[in-house]
């Protein structure tokens, strides 16, 4: 892949996934998170699915790769984005943009020791600590925690970025020969399955209503925020280290005030324009050795 097509990509991949905060907050209308969520990689897989057989993408033969996905799908996509989607319900999207911004130090130091080519150096311990305090600068009058309900959904958001480190640690480390559609196809109905059952047992679905609203905030997360974007991650995360593919994690929020600059004439506070660039400056300090080359993939054992 070429270097104007990958950074390419990498735009894209932040314009989408930094539209999904509020996209999954609106959605919350009329679904509970859980069927929310669940909806979503419902979809998801079942595309992908139709994609693979379109493009003859076959899965996987060994029970280790398919041991590897299950883990996958049900901890780094089905528990992280759970997580995220039931502590919404009591706390701003842009306070959950902060908490899962703690992603790339999470990132760093499991691929420190889990990946021989990708040690913590000073450059990228920096530019974390830059793009967080950038993000924290951005959404500061949302850490406001009006009661012990925000705060356990504060503690229960942290664990997603976390998990979230685990599995891209881990995909980077045993799961690099995969195809970006094994990397999502079945992970991504095992979170379905797991998030529905979760819907079933806890929430209440009599009262739920599939408004226009409804299907369109489910479609576009599942579609764009699930297909799209995670083909793309997987596909970027070939060429590029993970622990430097992670910062475009502080991207997110900076593309989230463009747009509704943009599309819905907001203003843009003078402490989001200090946090932007705090973000843009970690950025450039942690990843400057690696801009002006794509990394060639190395060979990799597999699940």
């Amino acid at each position: 892949m070429s270097r104007p097509i990958s950074f390419l990509l990498i735009v894209v991949l932040c314009v989408i996934w930094g539209s999904t905060w509020p996209i999954i907050k609106i959605g919350f209308e009329t679904l509970p998170p859980f069927l929310s969520a669940g909806s979503r990689f419902l979809v998801s897989g079942i595309v992908l699915f139709g994609l693979s057989w379109l493009q003859g993408v076959r899965l996987p033969r060994s029970g280790r790769a398919h041991l590897g996905l299950l883990g996958h799908g049900i901890v780094g996509i089905g528990l992280s984005y759970g997580v995220v989607y039931w502590g919404e319900q009591y706390i701003p999207a842009g306070l959950s943009a902060v908490l899962f911004a703690t992603n790339p130090l999470f990132v760093m130091l499991l691929a420190h020791f889990v990946l021989a080519s990708e040690p913590i150096t000073l450059r990228k311990l920096l530019g974390v600590t830059l793009g967080f305090v950038g993000v924290l600068f951005i959404f500061k009058d949302d850490l406001q925690l009006p009661d012990r309900m925000s705060e356990l959904a504060v503690a229960v958001t942290l664990v997603s970025p976390f998990v979230a480190a685990i599995s891209l640690v881990g995909i980077k480390r045993w799961g690099q020969h995969l195809h970006p559609y094994n990397l999502t196809a079945l992970p991504m109905t095992y979170a379905a399955g797991a998030l529905l059952v979760v819907s079933v047992l806890t929430e209440d679905l009599s009262s739920v209503r599939w408004t226009g609203t409804a299907i369109g905030t489910v479609l576009n997360l599942a579609l764009f925020g699930s297909v799209a974007a995670f083909v793309i991650f997987y596909t970027l995360l070939k060429q590029f280290a993970v622990s430097t593919l992670v910062f475009v994690t502080y991207v997110f929020p900076v593309v989230a005030i463009a747009l509704g600059y943009i599309l819905l004439g907001e203003t843009i506070e003078s402490q989001s324009l200090v946090g932007t660039v705090i973000i843009v400056v970690g950025i450039v300090v942690a990843t400057r050795p690696v801009l002006g080359r794509v990394e060639r993939t190395a060979r990799m054992d597999g699940y």
